[in-house]
């Protein structure tokens, strides 16, 4: 019998949104449980570090911390990669993905004018083109579709999902993919796939 996932985050894309996306590109069934307010405060209690993403596995089985649920995720479905040094390459993305989404959040939450001002100007002008150019030169080694083997990884969803979280926002600059289009066309692939446009179709809107 089929395993049954359940994931527990807030209402926001954030840090659940990769594990969303990973169900959704795998084919996977998942119970999305938004928890906000009383219902977080309840449930806050259950959680092991007082903190979310959460995966329960069969109504049992606790999973916390998005690595941790992102490596399981992909493991689970064959989003891994096919060997040891493939999956070690999903990881090296994974790993990159975090540091970006440590310096994006910055600029969504920081109240300061001349400090998010700052941030945003380092992200456009030395965080995004360091990972992009990295990105587009692992694409172009890989055959230009996906950034790991022959198949959607976990690679190509981490990426995505920060390209997901800042093409049209506010903080990433007009003119950023103007150098970097084998970029913005994996984009636009990825978001074309049946599995992951039937999410993105019916997905709620949200900033972050």
């Amino acid at each position: 019998m089929p395993a049954k996932y359940k994931l527990s985050y807030f209402e926001e894309r954030g840090r659940a949104e990769i594990l969303r996306l990973l169900f959704a590109g795998a084919g996977q069934e998942l119970k999305d449980e938004r928890l906000t307010g009383d219902s977080w405060a309840v449930f806050k209690h259950k959680t092991p570090y007082g903190q979310m993403p959460l995966l329960t596995v069969d109504n049992k089985t606790i999973i916390n911390q998005t690595g941790a649920i992102a490596r399981f995720i992909a493991r689970e479905f064959g989003l891994y990669g096919t060997d040891n040094m493939e999956s070690s390459k999903c990881d090296v993305i994974f790993e990159t993905y975090n540091d970006v989404f440590t310096e994006l959040i910055k600029v969504f939450f920081e109240q300061d004018e001349a400090k998010n001002a700052e941030y945003g100007k380092k992200l456009n002008t030395e965080v995004l083109p360091k990972y992009f150019a990295f990105m587009a030169k692992l694409l172009k080694e890989n055959g230009g579709k996906c950034l790991v083997g022959s198949k959607l990884s976990l690679a190509d969803v981490a990426f995505f999902d920060m390209l997901d979280k800042i093409t049209g926002s506010k903080v990433m600059g007009a003119d950023l993919y103007k150098d970097f289009a084998e970029i913005k066309r994996f984009f636009e692939n990825v978001q074309k796939l049946p599995k992951i446009k039937s999410y993105l179709d019916k997905r709620q809107p949200s900033d972050l």
